[in-house]
């Protein structure tokens, strides 16, 4: 597994082995019953998690490393329009209709119609744009780590910015590109 570049990543994989390891418990060896459920521990506090390099999510997690979104390596540093849309098909766009609804989909797409191409820093792979003519009211980014897949879309809308994150409550730190410009959308 890659190094993961911010405390984010770092923290976040942490958490998802945190979780898996105790998910995965021998619980008839826990419990006196395999037939009785077993009680909470009410006296002992939850350990606070801690991701560090070299941790795994569980396969059927979408935190898997080598998730689908890794196959959109051949696609760093091309845009959208060359070769194959992967903003229009395959693993990225189906998560972003699912994340985002056919509506704010649709706005996404036509938010970045000027682009930039599929980037890399790091660990995180990102685009972003603007509708033709109409920077600073009409924007969007979308970020991910696909060893991880973390999704984090920031979408400004009518001069509106929403951002959306797969899985929820998911931290990906935007890369450096994507900082500034929501910094220069925000006027700064």
């Amino acid at each position: 597994m890659p190094q993961f570049s911010t405390p984010f990543l770092r923290a976040g994989l942490c958490l998802a082995a945190f979780a898996a390891l105790t998910a995965c418990g021998d619980k008839a060896a826990d419990s006196p019953s395999a037939a009785e459920p077993s009680a909470p521990a009410a006296s002992a506090p939850a350990a606070p998690a801690v991701f560090g390099p070299g941790a795994t999510a569980p396969a059927e997690s979408p935190l898997a490393a080598g998730g689908p979104l890794t196959s959109l390596r051949p696609e760093l540093g091309r845009y959208p329009h060359e070769g194959g849309d992967y903003l229009r098909q395959g693993p990225l766009a189906e998560r972003l209709r699912a994340l985002l609804g056919e509506e704010r989909y649709e706005v996404l797409l036509q938010n970045l119609q000027v682009s930039g191409p599929l980037s890399e820093e790091g660990d995180v792979w990102f685009i972003t744009g603007n509708r033709q003519h109409q920077g600073g009211v009409e924007q969007a980014a979308v970020a991910f780590a696909p060893d991880l897949g973390v999704l984090r879309v920031w979408l400004l809308h009518d001069g509106k910015a929403q951002e959306f994150t797969d899985p929820p409550g998911a931290q990906l730190t935007w890369p450096t590109d994507v900082q500034t410009t929501l910094k220069n959308a925000a006027g700064g």
